[in-house]
């Protein structure tokens, strides 16, 4: 593992890298659509799943988020009300986390938008053949042992 190792070389790029493309993309919604990263990626993670609707639980694995960050980022898109809680009848102590019909029409409006931005900051400067080894890459990465 020398420094001169390009595995080494690219660790901080990326990490310079994902952060600049996030702070974009966050700062786009939120002057085009009112909306920060994280709200549009709740409800785009509620709009793919069945009955629009995931456990909190899931949610929170999914962006890796704290139960206590996820509450306080429900709560908040609860109170502009693009999503509401709903109790599990079947465990009393969880909670699911529903998209309503203004959360499905702020997605659709801002979607449009947002795919653009991350066309121009992402997906035209990679090739084809970019995408396909990048995406093996994560694969890679984003494995079990590395999650936890």
């Amino acid at each position: 593992m020398s420094r001169v190792d390009p595995r080494w070389a690219a660790w901080q790029p990326f990490i310079e890298t994902s952060a600049q493309i996030q702070t974009r993309l966050d700062e786009d919604l939120r002057r085009q659509h009112g909306l920060t990263l994280a709200d549009y990626q709740v409800l785009l993670l509620l709009s793919h799943a069945p009955q629009q609707r995931l456990r909190m639980s899931e949610i929170a694995d999914a962006m890796v988020f704290s139960s206590s960050r996820l509450s306080y980022q429900i709560d908040k898109l609860g109170r502009t009300g693009l999503v509401r809680r709903e109790r599990d009848d079947t465990d009393r102590r969880g909670n699911f986390a529903c998209l309503t019909d203004t959360g499905r029409g702020a997605l659709r409006n801002a979607a449009d938008d947002h795919l653009a931005v991350v066309e121009r900051l992402f997906v035209d400067k990679l090739t084809p053949a970019d995408g396909t080894a990048l995406l093996a890459i994560l694969a890679r990465l984003n494995t079990a042992e590395n999650t936890q």
